[in-house]
């Protein structure tokens, strides 16, 4: 059985040396292809710049032997068409990365919710982004986390003022059944608001998601 490889997908901006350097440093292997997309609404010096840097990542993925293709879109038009025009080019791709590093911004926000349904469909996605001078790489999460439950809140509200908090003294403050709090601290856990400790007396802590979602209760 043939393993499927990677597809990368750039913004497709008016330099080519971000592209490049992802892709170098990456590394070649597990690159089934490169698609870069761009956009016709420029100027005619904005234009001579674009194909000046498609011609110049061309020449790289020739040289590296990737194959590739490019699509130019209207950017002129609502967010949800773009993000069609977009979704139809990418169809039939179930490995994918996306590098939000170069191009117009409307491009690599259409690039980025199209990571985030592609992944709620099922599909292997990775979202990547970089500094400015690309000196730090960050991998950008591809999925919202869901909503907590009424119960779930009252256990993270105890994390407002402590770091971390053994699960005995939780069921004590909501006056709750250990193994309901037991119950719902494992499924607070599994989606990342909570990290416990394996061994007894089991302790959790809240994690950065933990710390994000107590702003909102």
């Amino acid at each position: 059985m043939t393993v499927e490889g990677s597809t990368l997908v750039f913004g497709l901006g008016f330099t080519s040396e971000y592209i490049v350097r992802s892709i170098t440093e990456r590394g070649r292997d597990n690159i089934d292809e490169v698609v870069l997309i761009g956009v016709f609404n420029i100027d005619d010096f904005r234009r001579k710049q674009a194909d000046n840097a498609l011609n110049d990542v061309k020449k790289f993925l020739d040289i590296i032997n990737v194959k590739y293709k490019w699509k130019y879109v209207d950017v002129s038009r609502d967010f949800a068409e773009i993000l069609y025009e977009v979704a139809n080019e990418l169809s039939a791709k179930n490995n994918m990365e996306f590098y939000l590093i170069g191009g117009m911004r409307i491009i690599n926000f259409v690039l980025y919710y199209y990571a985030m349904l592609a992944k709620r469909f099922g599909l292997n996605v990775r979202v990547f982004s970089y500094t400015e001078d690309m000196s730090k790489k960050y991998e950008l999460p591809v999925e919202i986390p869901r909503r907590l439950t009424d119960s779930e809140a009252e256990i993270l509200k105890l994390f407002k003022f402590e770091n971390s908090i053994e699960i005995s003294i939780m069921a004590d403050r909501l006056q709750k059944t250990l193994s309901t709090i037991s119950k719902h601290v494992s499924e607070m856990e599994e989606d990342g608001f909570l990290e416990c400790t394996k061994t007894r007396p089991k302790t959790c802590r809240k994690t950065v998601l933990g710390r994000i979602a107590l702003t909102f209760i």
